[in-house]
């Protein structure tokens, strides 16, 4: 029974008011999220390319650049 937390009520006015500001911050993290989605999926493509024209050692580096903007950005 110490442990319950009950939940505080706040204004409706100011939680929409916060929302409101972070809507741009969200719908800024899910533009690049997109942009990195398909740089991957166009870097992916090009490299099977380049893999198919007979470039091995270029379309492996294009695959490990298409996979870099998901481990810095995401």
């Amino acid at each position: 029974m110490l442990r319950l937390r009950f939940r505080q009520y706040e204004n409706t006015a100011e939680s929409v008011a916060q929302a409101a500001e972070d809507r741009s911050v969200i719908m800024g993290r899910q533009t690049l999220h997109g942009w990195c989605v398909g740089l991957a999926v166009a870097a992916g493509v090009l490299g099977l390319l380049a893999i198919s024209l007979g470039f091995a050692t270029c379309g492996i580096a294009i695959y490990v650049a298409a996979i870099l903007p998901f481990a810095f950005f995401s």
